[in-house]
Parts: C-alpha cells; sequence; structure tokens
C-alpha cells in the first residue's frame, strides 16, 4: 500500500511540475517575441512601439538585456530620467565579458545624464522607505542613485518607530549629489518598544501644594467670615446701646413710662430706626459667623480626606457662642 501511494503521489505531482515549467515557458516565449517586436520597431525608427513592445518584455521578464534596449528607447523619446533607471540596472547586472554592449549602454546613460540630475541617498538605519516627492522609491540602503528632472524635490525617508526626516533639494541638469538622512528614534519607541503616538503628561500642580492651597484659601475665607460677624457683631451691640439709651430718655422725659409716640416723635422714630438698623447688623453678624463656620468646617473636612496616611490626623474642636449680645462660631485644632 505504501508503495502504491507514493506512485499515486508522484504521479500527481508529476503533472503539475511540468505545467509550471509549461507556463514559465510559454511567458518566456511570449517575453522573447515581444522583446524581438520591440528591436524590429527600433530598426525602423518607431521608438514610441518599440518601447511599449519592451515594457510589455519587462513586464514578464526583467533582463537586463531587455533594460538595455528600453533604456535606448527612452532616451530616444526624450524620457532621460526613465532611461537613466534602465540603463544603471542594465550596467549593474550586464556581464562584464559584454564590452562592446556596455560601452554603448554607458554612452546612452551619459546623453540621458546631460538632461537630469543624480543624486545619491544615503539613509540610516537600513530598511527605511525613501521616497521622492511623496512617492516610495525604495528601502534603504538603495542600489542605484535616484534620478530627478531639473527643479525642486523633496527626498524623504521613513521607518516604523522613528521619525520621519524630510530633506528638499533643488536639481539642474547634469549635477551630482548626495543626500544623506539619518533617522531618530521616537520617544515611545525607546521607552516601550512599540510605535505609537506619544502623548505627553499633563501639567498638575503636585498633590502637596493643592492641598495646601486649599487649606489656606479656605482659612482665609473662614477668618474673613469670622471677622465679618464680630464687627457687624460690635456694630449691632453699639447700636443696641444707643437704642437703650434712647429709651431711658423717653423713660425719663415720660416720668418713667416711655410712651410713643406721645412723648417726642422724633426720637420715637430715632428709637425705631436704631431698634431696626440693630436687628439688621445681628441678622448679617449671625449668616457672617455661618458662612465663615461652613467654609471653615468645609476646610477641615477636605483636609481630614486628604491627609496622608503617614500624616499625624487632625485634631478639630469646633464650639458654638452664643449670648444676649453676640454670637459666634470657635474653631480650633491642629491639622
Amino acid at each position: 500500500m505504501a508503495v502504491a501511494l507514493t506512485a499515486q503521489v508522484a504521479g500527481a505531482q508529476q503533472p503539475a511540475t511540468q505545467a509550471v515549467a509549461e507556463e514559465t515557458d510559454a511567458l518566456t516565449d511570449k517575453a522573447r517575441q515581444l522583446y524581438e517586436e520591440g528591436r524590429q520597431a527600433a530598426a525602423a525608427g518607431k521608438w514610441a512601439d518599440a518601447r511599449a513592445s519592451f515594457l510589455a518584455a519587462w513586464a514578464i521578464k526583467p533582463h537586463y538585456q531587455i533594460a538595455s534596449n528600453l533604456g535606448v528607447a527612452c532616451v530616444k523619446l526624450g524620457r532621460n530620467r526613465e532611461a537613466a533607471e534602465y540603463l544603471t540596472r542594465y550596467l549593474r547586472e550586464a556581464p562584464a565579458t559584454k564590452v562592446k554592449e556596455r560601452q554603448s549602454a554607458e554612452a546612452s546613460l551619459k546623453e540621458a545624464l546631460a538632461k537630469i540630475a543624480s543624486v545619491t541617498v544615503r539613509v540610516a538605519p537600513a530598511g527605511a522607505e525613501v521616497t521622492v516627492d511623496g512617492a516610495v522609491v525604495g528601502k534603504a540602503p538603495l542600489a542605484d542613485p535616484v534620478f530627478l528632472d531639473p527643479g525642486k524635490h523633496e527626498i524623504g525617508a521613513k521607518l516604523d518607530g522613528h521619525a520621519p526626516a524630510m530633506r528638499p533639494i533643488a536639481t539642474v541638469a547634469g549635477s551630482t549629489e548626495t543626500v544623506a538622512l539619518q533617522l531618530e528614534r521616537t520617544p515611545s519607541a525607546e521607552i516601550g518598544g512599540s510605535v505609537g503616538t506619544s502623548i505627553p503628561p499633563r501639567s498638575e500642580m503636585p498633590r502637596d501644594k493643592v492641598r495646601t492651597a486649599v487649606l489656606v484659601g479656605g482659612g482665609i475665607a473662614a477668618g474673613a467670615g469670622v471677622a465679618a460677624g464680630v464687627v457687624l457683631t460690635v456694630l449691632a451691640n453699639g447700636r443696641a446701646g444707643d437704642a437703650e439709651k434712647l429709651r431711658q430718655e423717653l423713660v425719663v422725659e415720660g416720668d418713667g413710662f416711655a410712651s410713643c409716640p406721645d412723648i417726642s416723635s422724633s426720637k420715637c422714630a430715632k428709637l425705631k430706626d436704631t431698634v431696626f438698623a440693630k436687628v439688621d447688623l445681628t441678622n448679617s453678624a449671625f449668616w457672617s459667623f455661618v458662612a465663615g463656620g461652613a467654609i471653615g468646617v468645609g476646610t477641615l473636612v477636605y483636609g481630614l480626606v486628604t491627609v496622608r496616611p503617614t500624616e499625624s490626623r487632625p485634631a478639630v474642636q469646633v464650639v458654638p457662642l452664643l449670648g444676649t449680645g453676640a454670637s459666634g462660631l470657635l474653631v480650633s485644632g491642629t491639622f
């Protein structure tokens, strides 16, 4: 059974191999036919037809001999940049034994180079994609120079994990130049080993400074509220004293009775205004104490919540102050 299976597999592989060989031969024959058509068109001076045939043959089989004839056709058509590319490849691949053919190709290349610029591009590190005016022309290191029409161009390079580089260049006919590009690794690639977009960290105030600012600001606001309450309480007490003085005067004038407005309408009106002012100042003082106390308690709560584990716990005491002439809130502690 093993022998039989082996024979069947071998029998199946043989037709497949034969089909591939036949297809390769067919393509080679087609390339040879197109090449000969191009030679005939070139001999007749039909260079556009010759170039079309050589291009079709080159697409099937990029042989150095086709490159030579294709380069000559491009020179005849004034396509000097293409001519330089094909002729340079021919000279790089053709055997040294083809002396006359190489001399002819060198003469055609010299004719083409006189009308274009030859730029040698060196890029580090190797493997980077080289671009000319945004179009990729190969990967570094390039086997041949880059041929450019006279004018302004941009030579660039890019590689994953590296910042792209770009250099503008202005070329003239017949010039030979060298462009060197060094790609630098991006910070994200150096740290994490992967390519990605590097997002700069947000600039934030240190936590301790924020906490200190809140505590100080809250303390100042609470102190301002309490101070306002104290001032308003003093003023309210002053108005209360004035009211009491007026009441005593009315009592004296009324023989022990302060009957308003029968005794003195002006003093009664003044007493009324003084009492109302005292009430308003007392209420304002009360709400100032409340606001200052609320801010102080809120600040202390924030300090308790944000305290570091290694810090000592704050000790806080809140004592209300109530009296006949004044009211307030006493807050004390360490934090």
